[in-house]
């Protein structure tokens, strides 16, 4: 594809995105026109209080964090793919935002860890932070390691699925045993919302994304020798174990930051890849992780309308739940892209 192609589909990237974050915040249960945004956004006031309330108070924080979890979700799901040499990895289906997921229920419902921070505010969701890229952590090592071990990208994917249903299940115990008032701190975990951030969170989520958004920047060019194998890339001169330990630290903050506060989101990480990659037909880094980025974050947006977060639907409805329309044909894709090209062999 000529420079020329590649800037169109980026500026198209670019006009979705932009268009969907309009639509969010103009539209819902009370309709606000762009120009009334606009005028509060820029600072010269609004026509009423309630509606730079609702602008900057409730639509807003909405809006940036679904940019900045489907952009990091996207571009962990990238690194993911070329790290296990799997088209259908992702921090959603192998297992490591359920990992993340368990991190942070053992902090919320906790009997020595919610008890020391419940009145903290920001300190307590750093803990749940820490803990949930913890789990993700300790997910994607194991993962990693039966990976190096069996080499058979279908087992590692059985195995990621596996630990999914694991962490699950310790949850699921946790929740049984744990007393009911604490279960509402653990319900959006489960489910994924970019509804309830507010400011204060955006805050440690925005500097955490940028500083490794940042990284996979430099991480784009050897990921592109990992394309061809660790022996290739090592030939060239690449670190292998510092890209994979850069890698898998950053997938793993950015998964945990994301469900840290904004829940256990699917499917997204693995659908923008392999969207970035039909769209600008490369395997590139330097241009699949920044398209990846830009489909990530209209995919979380979109998915958020649709869901009912913006009034669209009187009742709202998980994030899971619609990107599974997403997700789910792109695996059928993958799979059965990948039959035909070997049964034309």
């Amino acid at each position: 594809m000529g420079k020329g192609a590649v800037a169109a589909v980026f500026a198209l990237l670019v006009v979705l995105v932009l268009a969907v974050v309009v639509v969010l915040i103009t539209q819902g249960s009370v309709a606000i026109p762009l120009g009334e945004v606009v005028r509060v956004l820029t600072g010269r006031g609004a026509e009423s209080e309630i509606t730079r309330t609702i602008v900057l108070d409730a639509r807003l924080p909405k809006v940036v964090a679904g940019l900045l979890a489907g952009a990091a979700l996207a571009v962990g799901g990238t690194q993911m793919q070329t790290l296990f040499r799997n088209p259908l990895a992702d921090p959603f289906v192998l297992g490591v935002s359920s990992g993340a997921v368990l991190g942070a229920a053992v902090v919320i419902l906790g009997t020595g860890g919610v008890g020391w921070l419940a009145g903290l505010g920001v300190v307590s969701r750093l803990g749940v932070t820490g803990a949930a890229v913890a789990g993700a952590a300790a997910v994607l090592l194991i993962a990693l390691g039966i990976a190096r071990r069996v080499g058979d990208p279908v087992v590692v994917l059985v195995v990621g699925v596996m630990l999914g249903y694991l962490a699950g299940a310790i949850v699921d115990m946790l929740v049984y045993y744990t007393d009911p008032d604490r279960l509402q701190a653990l319900a959006t975990f489960t489910r994924g919302s970019v509804r309830n951030v507010t400011w204060d969170e955006l805050q440690i989520i925005s500097i955490a994304c940028a500083v490794v958004l940042g990284l996979s920047v430099y991480l784009a060019q050897p990921l592109n020798a990992l394309l061809l194998g660790e022996r290739y890339a090592s030939s060239l001169g690449v670190n292998v174990r510092r890209v994979h330990f850069l890698s898998l630290a950053s997938v793993a903050v950015l998964s945990g930051i994301t469900t840290a506060y904004c829940g256990a989101i699917g499917f997204v990480g693995l659908a923008a890849p392999h969207l970035a990659r039909g769209l600008l037909r490369t395997a590139d880094h330097r241009l699949i992780l920044p398209a990846s980025a830009l489909i990530g974050a209209a995919i979380v947006l979109v998915a958020e309308y649709i869901a009912g977060g913006n009034g669209l639907t009187r009742t709202s409805l998980p994030l899971n739940s619609v990107t599974a329309f997403v997700g789910a044909p792109v695996i059928l894709w993958v799979l059965l892209s990948g039959r035909s090209r070997k049964q034309a062999r």
